[in-house]
């Protein structure tokens, strides 16, 4: 079959599409002459045009060298990359094998090429799901399976056996070596800084790739929650204060900045500033400057980076309003970019446009539902983040509290169904991986069987005694549902996504399991006590911060606590709140103010 001579007239009349939308007369663009003959347009075309046929998976699909031809012609027309073409054209290329030099394109071509996809493994050879490493310990920019990458990291470890002098201890786990070997690198440097010189030295190539690893360590908890760690960074050194690592930390449109000072253990995250104009829809999710704590050392410094990560919100999904007197266009394509965020990754899962899927969706009555509910309703202040622990709480809320015949058989008294709540979220916990998704059939087996068990072993089955067939059969049928929209209509990434909306409702403001849950718990034992109210026992000895970190499980503590906690029964109509009233439940939400948007109220 012979291969098409050129785009087609519709590939044409989008990709003009395309360019006008990023153009602007306030560039000095004329947009009357963007027209199909433009050479713009025409790279534009032809990645739309190319693109087509690698979908289509046919005979006519495109040759890996045909893909990268039309993806350097797009990459020379710069003020028309951010479309998404780009990083298609760039995630084709990985399953051709095909990955550039680290020098190429300006040495910035890892900023749209995919931190993970499928392919050819550098290594093996074998196409699989790959994950992109950095240059680091010697190593190229690579993409490698997890089978390789496990034999890589056992090489690694072998050569920084002999760099730290640590070594495994028996019965140590991957991490507890890891921490410790690197532990080693910082007191190592700790102990030079705090002897003068170290600082006027400059770092060698293999002292910067501590640095990198163990700051990558550090924000391993914002990983888990959807940021995007970078594996490189801008880096500086300074005689008098040594070296400084920094980068623009992102999660769908969310941004901030993180300062770090390995030499110091002081980490600083700061207000991302869109300097360049890159990211128009980019939300800074801090006001200002932010001193981490504690010192960055040690086997806490990661607890610490989640403690405070948290109380900024930074684990939960970043929830947005839109500023008074936005311009509508702005407002506009501001929630088809929230809506494009989620359904990008299922457009490729299923092969097909956006048009195609939304359709797709539509035909589907469950799923229609749902979408209509938590995506236009309740969730619409909601970034379609990939959270799996806030997933988790989704999952807990829509297929086991609401649709079921779990509130048909209410438990008796808000504790025990506080408690089964706490045990059915923690027995989804397992199930959820970022990159792999919802392992639905699982989640199944742990929700209606005889294992789900609150913490004094008792069988959640029991509780609902004869109401436990309706209970079974309604979650049953609930998880089955999703787990089909999963792999018929969705796909594992944005089902993921649709998940972590559903548990970032009102619904589940107080639920256990949000990042922000220490702070609250925090903020409602403060405000008793400042009030005035005694603590529970045996908290009424041991103090409120005995009591703070206690709330972390609260399933492992009384029903006296727990009634406490929950509704503060000793309190004042004026006096302090607790869990189902207190304010602090009420999520950190952002502005989006498009203040470069022609505003629609008149002076």
């Amino acid at each position: 079959m012979e291969t098409p001579a050129g785009p087609e007239l519709s590939d044409l009349e989008q990709a003009v599409a395309i360019v006008r939308g990023r153009s602007s007369s306030l560039l000095g663009d004329d947009l009357a002459a963007i027209d199909s003959n433009s050479s713009t347009v025409q790279a534009v075309a032809r990645a739309v045009w190319v693109l087509r046929r690698h979908r289509a998976n046919s005979e006519d699909a495109p040759t890996g060298e045909e893909l990268l031809a039309v993806h350097d012609q797009l990459y020379e027309s710069a003020r028309y990359r951010n479309n998404g073409h780009l990083e298609a054209l760039a995630a084709a290329l990985v399953g051709h094998g095909l990955v550039p030099d680290s020098g190429a394109y300006g040495g910035e071509w890892w900023l749209w090429w995919p931190k993970k996809s499928r392919g050819p493994c550098v290594m093996c050879g074998e196409v699989r799901s790959l994950t992109r490493y950095a240059e680091r310990f010697g190593n190229p920019y690579r993409y490698l399976c997890a089978r390789c990458r496990k034999q890589e990291i056992a090489d690694n470890s072998a050569w920084l056996d002999q760099v730290t002098g640590v070594v495994r201890e028996e019965g140590e786990s991957a991490e507890s070596l890891r921490r410790r070997r690197f532990e080693a690198i910082i007191q190592s440097e700790i102990a030079a800084a705090e002897s003068g010189p170290r600082k006027d030295v400059r770092p060698t190539d293999t002292e910067w790739d501590g640095y990198v690893d163990r700051l990558v360590d550090l924000l391993s908890p914002l990983g888990w929650s959807g940021w995007d760690i970078p594996d490189s960074y801008d880096s500086d050194w300074d005689a008098e204060f040594g070296p400084v690592l920094f980068a623009d930390l992102n999660r769908t449109d969310a941004w901030f900045t993180v300062e770090y000072r390995p030499l110091d253990c002081a980490m600083t995250w700061a207000p991302y500033e869109d300097v360049c104009g890159e990211h128009p829809q980019s939300i800074s999710v801090l006001d200002e400057a932010i001193e981490v704590a504690a010192p960055l050392h040690g086997d806490d410094a990661v607890k610490e980076i989640e403690r405070q990560a948290g109380q900024l919100g930074l684990l939960d999904a970043t929830r947005v309003r839109i500023a008074e007197g936005a311009a509508v266009d702005a407002v506009v394509e501001f929630r088809a970019s929230q809506l494009r965020n989620l359904l990008v990754p299922a457009m490729a899962y299923r092969q097909m446009d956006a048009q195609a899927l939304m359709e797709s969706i539509a035909a589907d009555p469950h799923l229609r539902r749902h979408f209509d509910h938590i995506v236009g309703l309740l969730g619409c202040d909601v970034f379609p983040d990939a959270i799996p622990d806030i997933a988790a709480i989704g999952i807990a809320m829509w297929c086991w509290r609401n649709g079921t015949a779990v509130e048909e058989h209410h438990l008796p008294g808000d504790v025990l169904m506080a408690r089964v709540n706490i045990a059915v979220t923690q027995a989804i916990l397992p199930h959820i991986d970022p990159f792999e998704g919802i392992d639905w059939k699982a989640i199944q087996h742990d929700l209606t069987g005889s294992g789900l068990q609150l913490p004094d072993g008792q069988p959640v089955l029991k509780l609902f005694g004869t109401g436990w067939t309706a209970v079974k059969s309604s979650v049953q049928e609930q998880l089955e549902e999703w787990g089909r929209v999963d792999m018929d209509i969705l796909g594992p990434d944005t089902t993921l996504r649709l998940m972590t909306i559903a548990g970032s409702t009102s619904f589940t403001s107080s639920w256990w399991g949000q990042g922000r849950w220490r702070s609250i718990c925090t903020r409602i034992v403060e405000d008793a006590v400042a009030g005035g109210l005694a603590l529970p026992q045996p908290f009424n000895f041991q103090g409120a911060p005995a009591l703070i970190e206690a709330l972390q499980q609260p399933h492992l503590q009384s029903d006296d606590v727990l009634r406490w906690f929950i509704d503060m029964p000793d309190g004042n109509a004026g006096g302090p709140l607790g869990l189902r009233y207190h304010h602090v439940t009420q999520p950190i939400v952002h502005t989006y103010d498009p203040w470069w948007a022609e505003s629609d109220i008149e002076e």
